[in-house]
């Protein structure tokens, strides 16, 4: 193992640059990204130390080793920078909140409040309504659209909420880049079970 690894692990320190370059020859992109093909590494390293910048080996596997001349400094920086960035978009875990159509009206908007502050925080939210024994299906239905007034500014995978079995339920997401915006307050108010009138 070279010394420039000795004691440190290459995700830690980089790639190797400069004197620790110690191959005979590389193969050399210039600061400008033009190939050299391959030139001995001190002549390489010259090129370096007059463009004021570094030999970097970004190539470790070729035969020779690719190596290009850049702001060393400036590569750590881009290249951490972009490591932020994809851990930022890692797939956050599924968060769920479970209604009954006889939900106390304290839980429900505790729920819907906690939903939300998972949403905007980049969580997707799935919202649950589960029917249980005699529980009727159209008045789960009816609660569950009231629900879904709270999250107009949400975008949802699905067209609209999903039915299976006992349960009713939609999966949503901050971001507009799912499928379907959440319908309006109109819209949902409009696609409400109709009561029908007593004679």
């Amino acid at each position: 193992m070279s010394d420039y690894y000795k004691g440190r692990s290459k995700k830690d320190i980089g790639p190797r640059k400069n004197q620790y370059i110690r191959v005979p020859k590389v193969q050399l992109i210039t600061d400008k990204g033009e190939n050299q093909g391959e030139i001995d590494t001190q002549e390489a390293l010259t090129m370096a130390k007059e463009a004021g910048l570094d030999l970097v080996e970004v190539g470790p596997k070729a035969k020779p080793p690719v190596c290009k001349i850049m702001d060393y400094s400036k590569y750590l920086y881009e290249q951490k920078k972009k490591g932020r960035k994809n851990k930022s978009r890692k797939t956050k875990p599924l968060k769920e909140f479970k209604f009954s159509p006889v939900i106390d009206i304290g839980d429900k908007n505790t729920r819907i409040r906690r939903a939300k502050e998972f949403l905007d925080k980049g969580y997707p939210v799935k919202l649950t309504m589960w029917i249980k024994g005699r529980q009727s299906r159209d008045q789960a239905k009816e609660v569950f659209t009231d629900i879904l007034t709270n999250f107009t500014d949400y975008s949802s995978i699905e067209a609209g909420p999903r039915y299976e079995a006992r349960q009713i339920f939609i999966i949503l997401r901050l971001d507009g880049k799912t499928k379907n915006k959440q319908n309006s307050k109109e819209k949902i108010q409009a696609n409400k079970p109709k009561k029908e009138k007593k004679s």
